[in-house]
């Protein structure tokens, strides 16, 4: 539109009339002859602000969508999805039995209503058979709760303890404490593989200790576990599972056949 308006400046005005516009009424149009011979006549000048306008604030969306994706881009980064999973969403679960309907929706409900969730500290269990699709649907909920502006983590048990467990070497620049608080700082974290470690005194202290860090900060918790739900209950203890039901804490046990198994 400027471009256009130096070129007309240069062209210099060959007539003139009076125009109606039907938004704006009457106005002036003029004639301009190009270069070439090419003769057209000047347009509403309401509407052509109105475009400016239009192109203006399109250019402004555009620019706000992209921030907002990088922001997603760097979040889900941040987030340490394995690879493996960072395909999977909850549109991409394949929901064809009442079982996996049902777990999909309280997903969609969960993600849906995580601000209500965050207040409360509302944490969900996904237990039962492997290769059901319980990370699948974590990993949803997680870029669901992602695009909505809040902050999500992924990590193992194992891998967590390991954290843990590397503030005891002496050139450890961590303490114990600051990691199992450092898992309190996203909005949403998914612990995967609960129940798959050797189940010693210690890895069972460890892992209350991060339950409960993310129970008094009133942090929403997804545990994943290959255990039935009495088997995650005493794997855990009561203490820890009675922290996971705070708030309307909900557990869905995955029954059906692996997916894995039909490759």
């Amino acid at each position: 539109m400027e471009q256009l308006g130096r070129l007309l400046s240069k062209l210099g005005a060959q007539d003139e009339r009076q125009a109606v516009c039907e938004t704006h009424g009457a106005y002036t149009t003029q004639l301009f002859r190009t270069p070439s011979g090419a003769e057209f006549w000047t347009k509403c000048p309401g509407c052509e602000e109105a475009e400016r306008e239009r192109e203006k604030l399109e250019r402004a969306a555009a620019m706000e969508r992209e921030r907002q994706e990088r922001m997603i881009r760097s979040a889900l980064n941040q987030a340490a999805i394995p690879p493996r999973f960072m395909a999977r969403s909850l549109d991409s679960f394949e929901a064809d039995t009442p079982e996996k309907a049902n777990a999909l929706r309280v997903s969609r409900e969960y993600a849906e209503s995580f601000k209500e969730a965050l207040e409360v500290g509302r944490s969900l269990v996904f237990c039962g058979t492997p290769g059901t699709g319980k990370t699948h649907l974590a990993i949803g909920i997680a870029k669901r709760v992602i695009e909505a502006g809040y902050t999500a983590a992924f990590i193992t048990v194992m891998n967590a303890i390991r954290r843990i467990r590397d503030t005891y070497r002496r050139d450890s620049t961590e303490t114990e404490t600051q990691v199992i608080r450092s898992f309190t700082v996203p909005d949403l974290l998914i612990l995967d593989e609960v129940g798959m470690q050797r189940g010693t005194d210690d890895e069972k202290v460890l892992l209350f200790d991060i339950i409960n860090a993310r129970y008094e900060a009133m942090r929403p918790l997804i545990v994943i576990s290959n255990l039935d739900l009495a088997g995650i209950r005493d794997y855990l203890g009561e203490r820890a599972f009675d922290r996971l039901r705070e708030g309307g804490g909900r557990a869905i046990q995955f029954t059906w056949d692996s997916y894995r198994r039909s490759v």
